[in-house]
Order: structure tokens, then sequence, then C-alpha cells
């Protein structure tokens, strides 16, 4: 014949009560987390792309005047330029025309060309152009990725500054 144990009571689980201690640990946890990661993603941020475009705001300032008269010249010059860039590799050639208002080819300039990456100074590229033939000016960039660029053309003669160009340009591969 089987015997019959008594029933062993079940534990009651007490009912869930918020206490003020949870409430202060679950907001000081969001806290926590939210400024963590608001450091996280503005170190990410100020590490790639600091905001500074110019070393000093005020030397910048002064120059203002001479650059304003230096684009009225340039103006008046009324000198022309033509630029490509292709791709060669993981480089990519960069070649100017440069000529006068009436089609005249400028040679004898040194020129200058800049690849500036629209997020981090870093990834800058810089090149003398050679003059290759009368008024074309050439130069080979090693080592470049597709996306988009500031290319920034400088032509000067005598340590003068005559022609100055600044495009946004797409590299694709």
């Amino acid at each position: 014949m089987p015997i019959d144990l008594p029933a062993q009571p079940t534990p009651q689980r007490r009912p869930f009560e918020l206490s003020g201690r949870t409430v202060l640990a679950s907001l000081l946890g969001f806290f926590v987390v939210v400024a963590s990661v608001n450091a996280i993603m503005m170190t990410a941020a100020i590490r790639t792309m600091p905001g500074v475009d110019v070393k000093s705001a005020y030397e910048t300032s002064q120059r203002f005047n001479g650059e304003i008269a230096r684009m009225h010249a340039q103006a008046e010059r009324g000198w022309q330029a033509q630029a490509q860039i292709s791709r060669d590799g993981s480089g990519a050639t960069v070649t100017l025309n440069l000529h006068d208002h009436s089609g005249i080819a400028l040679t004898g300039l040194v020129v200058e060309a800049k690849l500036q990456h629209p997020a981090s100074r870093q990834e800058d590229h810089e090149a003398r152009l050679v003059e290759t033939a009368p008024g074309l000016y050439s130069a080979t960039i090693p080592a470049i990725h597709r996306g988009g660029w500031t290319l920034a053309v400088e032509a000067s003669r005598d340590n003068e500054t005559l022609f100055v160009s600044r495009s946004r340009i797409q590299l694709a591969e």
C-alpha cells in the first residue's frame, strides 16, 4: 500500500519590488554607458578630423588682402587650365594644360598639384608637375585610392604665384 507523504509547501517568491537602490543603480548604469559611448565617439572623431583647416587664423587673415589682389591679377591675365586625372594601376597621373586667353601655351612655370582628401590631411598627396610639352604639365601620384578628392593646382614663376585653382574630382577604379 502506498504511503502518502505530506505535501511540502512550495516556496513563495516574493513579488518584485522596485526599490530606491534598484532605480539608483539603473540610472547610474545608464549614464555611465551613455558617457562611455560619447567619449569613444568623440575620441574617434577628433583623431580622424581635428577640424583645423589652417594653423593660424590670425596669419591667414593678415594675408587676406594680398590674396584678393592676387585673385584679381589672375582674373586679368585670363589664364585657363584643363586638368585631367587618369588612373594608372594603383596610382594616378595628373595632367594640366595651361594657356592664356588667346590659346598660347604657358611655358616655364613651376606647377605644384595637391590631391587633398576631404576627411583626413594624412591622406593628402603632393606632386611637382613637369612640363612634357609646351603648356602641358604632368606628374604621377603613386598609391592613391578611389573616391572624392580636391585637386589644388598652383603655378608660379620667379617665386610669384600666378595661377591657383581648386576643384572637386572623383577618382574611379
